[in-house]
C-alpha cells in the first residue's frame, strides 16, 4: 500500500490507498470542516477502529463498518458534556451501553436508537435511582424507584409515571399498596399512616372516595349524668354529609373542662381557678364561643371505686350529732424550697394523688369507639373552677358586761363559732369533691403526622352532672344555714 493525498474537490484524504482507492490507515477532512476522520479504511469505506471528531470539541471513537459508526465505542457529546460507551449501529446508540452525564448521573442499560428502551438503572445526581424497565427513553412497566428520602417503589410504570399496580413505601414509614394513575393513588388500595392509621377501600385522584372530616359524639347534648354513677360515650367519624367513615387506627383525645368566665373580685367574693399564675395559658380554646378550663376526667374504675368509698366516709352527716374525729394532716417537704407544705384537705385520697388517671388515647375501629366508665374526678388540691362562698360576715361584737344570755340558752358568739366549724368541715369536703354543674368534654384528633395532612373537626359534649341520689337525701336533711350565699359560675 502507498501513502497519497486524494483532494476530491474540498474534502481532501491524507493516507493509505490501494489502487487508489482509500485503504489501510488514512486521515479524511470533509468539505464541511466540522468532521474529520481518522482511522482505518477499506474499499474506500471506514472500517475497523478510527475516530471521528467534531469541530465543537465532540468525537465517536471505536468501529466502523461499511463506513458508519456501527460495533462498540465510545462517544463524547459536547454539547451537554455527557459520554457514551457500549453498543453502536449505524451511529446511533444500539443495544447495551453506559452513559454519563455532565451532573454526575449515570445510566446503564440497554439502548434503542438513542434511546433508553429495555431493561436498565439510572442513578440519578440528585440521589435517586431507578432499576427496571424503559421505552422511549421513560419509565415503563415493571420498576424500581429509589427515591432521595428513603422512599422505595416498587410496580407498574407508564409514559414515567407510576401508573398500574405497586406499592410505595415512603421514608417517614407510611406504606400505600393498591392502584396507580398518572402518578397518584386511583383504584382500590390500603394507605398506613406512620402513626397506624389505615384506610383500605377506593381511592380517587390520590383521595379516598370517602374521606371524614369532623368527629361526631353519639347523642344528645346536653346530656344528664350523676356524679356516682360512671356513663359511656360513643365516637364516631364522619364526612361532611354526616355518613359514617370506616376510618381506623385514628387516634383520639378525650379531655373535659368548665366554661371560663372571668369574675371580678369583690370583698365578699372572689374567684380562684387555681393557685398558680397564668390561667390564660392554660385554657382550652374550642368552636364553642368560649374557652374551656381544664377539669380532670378519667375511668380509672378502681380510682372511681376507691373515691366513692371515701366520699361516704368523709361527707359530714348533719343528722349524726358529736364531733367527728379530725384525720392526721399529711405534710409533704418541697424538695426544691426546703419548707413543709400543709396540705388543703386532710388525709384524703385525692390530697395523695397530684395527678390523676386520665382517660388514654382511644383508637378507631371501622370509624367508631366507645369509651366506658368516665366520670369526672375530684379536683385537685387547691384547683377550684369554681367560685368560692362568700365569706361570712363577722359577728357583731358582744358586750358582755351589759348582755348575758339567759340560763340554758347559747351565747351568740357561741352559735357563730359553732356555725364557722360547719362551714369549715363542709368547705373541707366541697373542695375534694366534684361538684354538680355544667361540664364540657372534647374530644379530639391527635393522629401524628396528621392523615393524609389533615386533622378532623373536634366534638364537644355537655354534661350536666347531677347530685348523686345519696346526696339529695342528706341534702333534704340539712337545715338551713342562714346567712350563708354561694356564688356560682354556672
Amino acid at each position: 500500500m502507498a501513502a497519497t493525498t486524494i483532494r476530491q474537490g474540498k474534502d481532501l484524504y491524507a493516507g493509505e490507498t490501494k489502487k487508489h482507492i482509500r485503504d489501510g490507515f488514512g486521515i479524511y477532512t470533509y468539505r464541511n470542516s466540522f468532521f474529520r476522520y481518522e482511522g482505518e479504511w477499506k474499499d474506500g469505506k471506514k472500517q475497523g477502529q478510527g475516530k471521528l471528531v467534531l469541530k465543537d470539541g465532540g468525537y465517536y471513537e471505536g468501529e466502523f463498518q461499511d463506513g458508519e459508526m456501527t460495533g462498540n465505542g465510545i462517544r463524547f457529546i459536547a454539547a451537554n458534556g455527557s459520554t457514551y460507551m457500549g453498543q453502536f449501529y449505524m451511529g446511533h446508540f444500539q443495544g447495551n451501553g453506559e452513559m454519563k452525564y455532565k451532573d454526575g448521573g449515570l445510566y446503564s442499560g440497554e439502548w434503542d436508537s438513542n434511546q433508553r428502551s429495555g431493561n436498565g438503572t439510572l442513578q440519578e445526581a440528585q440521589g435517586q435511582t431507578y432499576l427496571g424497565n424503559w421505552h422511549n427513553n421513560k419509565r415503563h412497566e415493571q420498576g424500581k424507584q429509589y427515591y432521595k428520602d428513603g422512599s422505595r417503589y416498587d410496580g407498574n410504570w407508564h409514559n414515567d409515571k407510576r401508573h398500574g399496580q405497586g406499592e410505595l413505601r415512603c421514608g417517614d414509614g407510611s406504606i400505600f399498596d393498591g392502584q396507580w394513575k398518572n402518578d397518584v393513588f386511583h383504584g382500590f388500595g390500603m394507605h398506613i399512616s406512620p402513626s397506624g392509621m389505615y384506610f383500605e377501600g377506593q381511592w380517587i385522584n390520590g383521595k379516598p372516595s370517602e374521606m371524614a372530616v369532623k368527629i361526631v359524639i353519639k347523642g344528645a347534648s346536653p346530656r344528664d349524668a350523676q356524679s356516682d354513677q360512671p356513663f359511656t360515650i360513643e365516637i364516631e367519624t364522619h364526612d361532611a354529609n354526616g355518613n359514617l367513615v370506616k376510618d381506623n387506627g385514628r387516634k383520639l383525645e378525650l379531655t373535659a373542662g368548665v366554661k371560663y368566665a372571668p369574675v371580678t373580685a369583690t370583698p365578699q367574693s372572689s374567684i380562684d381557678l387555681t393557685s398558680d399564675d397564668g390561667v390564660e395559658d392554660r385554657l382550652i380554646p374550642t368552636e364553642l364561643g368560649y374557652d374551656l378550663f381544664p377539669y380532670p376526667i378519667c375511668n380509672d374504675t378502681a380510682f372511681f371505686e376507691m373515691y366513692l368509698k371515701e366520699c361516704e366516709e368523709e361527707e359530714p352527716d348533719p343528722t349524726v350529732k358529736g364531733k367527728a374525729k379530725p384525720k392526721e394532716r399529711v405534710k409533704e417537704e418541697d424538695t426544691e424550697s426546703g419548707k413543709d407544705d400543709q396540705a388543703s384537705i386532710d388525709g384524703s385520697l385525692v390530697e395523695e394523688r397530684k395527678e390523676y388517671p386520665r382517660v388514654a388515647t382511644v383508637t378507631v375501629e371501622d370509624g367508631t369507639v366507645t369509651v366506658p366508665s368516665l366520670f369526672f374526678a375530684p379536683p385537685p388540691p387547691n384547683y377550684k373552677p369554681f367560685a368560692v362562698p362568700e365569706e361570712e360576715t363577722p359577728p357583731t361584737p358582744v358586750d358582755r358586761s351589759k348582755s348575758r344570755a339567759a340560763p340554758g340558752r347559747r351565747s351568740e358568739a357561741s352559735i357563730n363559732a359553732r356555725t364557722a366549724s360547719k362551714l369549715s368541715k363542709r368547705s373541707s369536703f366541697e373542695e375534694k369533691g366534684v361538684r354538680a354543674g355544667e361540664y364540657v368534654i372534647s374530644v379530639r384528633d391527635i393522629t401524628q403526622p396528621p392523615f393524609l395532612g389533615f386533622c378532623l373537626e373536634p366534638a364537644y359534649l355537655i354534661v350536666r352532672l347531677l347530685p348523686s341520689a345519696a346526696k339529695k337525701a342528706k341534702a333534704a336533711k340539712k337545715p338551713k344555714e342562714r346567712g350563708q350565699r354561694r356564688v356560682s359560675v354556672w
